[in-house]
């Protein structure tokens, strides 16, 4: 059985409508229509350019795989810049957990911090991430992302820092 599942806010703004430029992991690689389940993200690389992510690849194990890993997204974070009508997303991090140590391990944010804090502003999405959404522009960039994740109503305080 599936857990009950929440999407969060999309970051970031969509330069084009089309939907060649949409991807949603759920309805790509598992649940409708595909007959495999998406049981974890195992890997995510991301791409970016001087002041902002251009690209992610996400890795999932399918849950018809037996492939051991005792390590858990359960977090995103990162940063858009201030423009209120069309927020660009400029920096992108993730929160890992070790289910046999009980550690949180942040990585990123990328690009870096130190390149510009001028006119950003944070956000955070947090629980046990197994899929993810968003738009990509005309020319492949990544203008948006959101995550598909476990519902839960625990504590967010995870200590996120340098956005």
């Amino acid at each position: 059985m599936l857990p009950a599942l929440v999407i969060s806010e999309a970051v970031g703004y969509a330069t084009t409508a089309h939907p060649r430029n949409t991807f949603d992991d759920l309805r790509d690689v598992g649940l409708w229509p595909a007959h495999q389940y998406i049981k974890k993200v195992t890997n995510i690389s991301v791409w970016v350019g001087t002041s902002q992510p251009n690209g992610i690849e996400i890795t999932y194990t399918l849950s018809n795989t037996t492939q051991p890993n005792n390590e858990f997204f359960v977090g995103i974070f990162g940063a858009i810049d201030n423009n209120t009508d069309q927020p660009t997303l400029r920096r992108i991090g993730f929160l890992i957990y070790n289910k046999d140590t009980g550690a949180l391990t942040q990585k990123g944010p990328f690009p870096d911090p130190t390149v510009t804090t001028a006119n950003i502003a944070g956000f955070t999405s947090l629980g046990l991430i197994i899929g993810f959404s968003g738009t990509t522009a005309a020319n492949g960039n990544l203008d948006t992302v959101a995550v598909y994740k476990v519902q839960s109503g625990g504590s967010t305080d995870f200590g996120i820092s340098d956005f």
